[in-house]
């Protein structure tokens, strides 16, 4: 029996630490933020099966929205490369904190920018950090950068669920 009471304790306690929905950043200045962002860690996700050397490249248009155009290859990073473009949409006006994604005209959803660190790292996620992205300028990421990202997100998630992608040591997009 106490088995029982600690095991359902232990669900209780983290279910509790996971359920938690992380706020967006205060503002994200749509100009800085266009250009060139390698992904880092995702968590998994139809689109992106079988990846690797994945990219997002957001192109500022009209109305602070903008064009994306999402890339990786697949398998390996001299595979076969894979495109797909959609457009994002400032939920705020002139704040790209919170956005909408659209792809192939027809599947769209709701991400914020939960973490920024001088336009140059980024934490994106839909409210239940069911899809998850780690962004970088750069193929890589500092270490203890890095560690200190999935610290704080496990604060709302299972960092387990990241799938860390294999980035080009060139950077295969500049």
């Amino acid at each position: 029996m106490r088995l029982i009471i600690v095991l359902f304790f232990s669900l209780c306690i983290t279910y509790a630490k996971q359920s938690k929905t992380p706020l967006a950043v205060e503002y994200v200045n749509p100009a800085n933020f266009s250009g060139l962002w390698y992904e880092i860690a995702r968590t998994y996700n139809s689109f992106e099966k079988n990846c690797v050397a994945a990219t997002v490249e957001y192109k500022l248009e009209k109305n602070n929205n903008y064009s994306v155009t999402n890339r990786c290859f697949e398998h390996e990073i001299d595979g076969k490369l894979i495109v797909y473009n959609g457009t994002v949409q400032a939920l705020e006006k002139d704040n790209m904190a919170k956005i909408k994604s659209t792809y192939f005209w027809i599947f769209s959803k709701n991400y914020q920018i939960i973490y920024l660190d001088d336009y140059q790292t980024a934490v994106m996620g839909d409210k239940n950090m069911e899809n998850v992205w780690i962004m970088n300028r750069e193929p890589f990421l500092d270490e203890k950068k890095l560690k200190d990202i999935l610290a704080m997100l496990e604060n709302y998630m299972d960092i387990q669920e990241f799938i860390f992608t294999k980035q080009d040591k060139n950077g295969k997009y500049k």
